[in-house]
């Protein structure tokens, strides 16, 4: 698990960073002074390796990023040892209502990825390639 969270903290980065990414949720990047951030020190032995991240643009967009990955796999799953990416709003939370969703923070340009064992630098050479056909 140190390993997965170490890559996950180094793919975490890599999308705070790039420009085509609105926005990265990840444990390990909370502020002291968000309110989460304690709960998270207190329950939690480390941030874990998934890292949900919203696109700029809307679903055309998440949709064209999946597509395009190629060592990460499209897959519904809370994470094992490869890593695995999804699509939230069209997946997991298909059945949920769009409103209530919205409410849940889950938007059309969402991607959820759980971070496996591979090397981090290969997660995100595959990140960027996908990234830059969005």
């Amino acid at each position: 698990m140190e390993a997965q969270q170490a890559g996950a903290r180094r793919v975490a980065d890599f999308l705070a960073g790039h420009p085509k990414v609105a926005r990265v949720y990840y444990l390990g990047h909370l502020d002291s002074d968000d309110p989460q951030y304690h709960i998270y020190r207190r329950q939690c032995l480390g941030p874990g390796a998934m890292i949900s991240f919203d696109l700029h643009g809307g679903e055309a967009e998440a949709f064209r990023f999946l597509n395009h990955l190629q060592l990460i796999r499209l897959a519904v799953s809370l994470g094992g040892t490869e890593s695995l990416a999804e699509h939230p709003a069209t997946m997991t939370h298909a059945d949920v209502d769009p409103e209530e969703r919205v409410v849940f923070g889950i938007g059309p340009a969402m991607i959820r990825l759980s971070v496996g064992v591979e090397h981090p630098e290969d997660l995100i050479a595959d990140l960027n390639q996908a990234l830059r056909v969005v």
